[in-house]
């Protein structure tokens, strides 16, 4: 499928030739042959917008609206398992945690017992293989959204198909991790970079830039 530029390009020539087409209709000699290549290319841009444009262009919304639900789906299900870990299932509206500043204030606190919650999130994925299994499956379903949409979609965006590729990368690496306390303090730094928006380079940020080039991967 033709790129956005591209294919503004061809409705423009196609309004274009269409003008010309009607202006030309009742024209002899070089005017008919100039009205018969309007009509072909105005047919022919039909054509290929009925045949080609429209139908990857729903494929391509389907993939797109296919990973902006699994990213959600992966971070609401890793709230819930984080809440049940860290003993803070009192929180009534989980969807909150979804805001990044939200999940930082919420996770620096501590929970009923005195404990930091994200500490207790920590410690409970280094003492539970199945707890630490489950947040690893959330990654793995994630990662292979992202590699089917970046494989199956032409992304024309250099940014997004890079950030996506480094992405993956980093879910692959994490996908490896065991209880042990580096492997458990690298998974737990990750997470808490993509619930916070934390950066080392550029410090907390306020919008989910996750989200934001999954909205550009189109």
């Amino acid at each position: 499928m033709l790129d956005k530029k591209l294919t503004i390009l061809l409705v423009f020539l196609t309004l274009i030739f269409l003008a010309i087409g009607i202006t030309t209709v009742d024209s002899n000699g070089y005017g008919s042959m100039i009205n018969s290549l309007s009509v072909g290319f105005v047919v022919s841009s039909i054509f290929y917008f009925l045949v080609v444009y429209m139908p990857e262009y729903k494929r391509r919304k389907m993939l797109h609206e296919s990973l902006k639900s699994q990213y959600l789906q992966f971070k609401i299900s890793c709230i819930n398992t984080f809440l049940i870990i860290s003993n803070s299932q009192e929180h009534s509206d989980r969807e909150e945690l979804l805001n990044l500043t939200e999940f930082r204030r919420y996770f620096k606190k501590e929970n009923k017992n005195g404990e930091n919650r994200w500490d207790a999130v920590a410690n409970s994925l280094q003492d539970s293989e199945y707890y630490l299994r489950e947040v690893i499956y959330y990654l793995q379903m994630l990662n292979e959204e992202i590699r089917y949409t970046r494989n199956s979609i032409n992304l024309n965006d250099p940014e997004v198909f890079e950030f996506l590729n480094r992405l993956s990368q980093l879910i692959a690496r994490m996908e490896s991790t065991e209880r042990e306390y580096d492997d458990i303090k690298s998974l737990c730094g990750f997470l808490w970079s993509i619930f916070t928006g934390w950066d080392w380079a550029k410090g907390y940020s306020e919008s989910d830039i996750i989200k934001d080039i999954i909205g550009r991967a189109k």
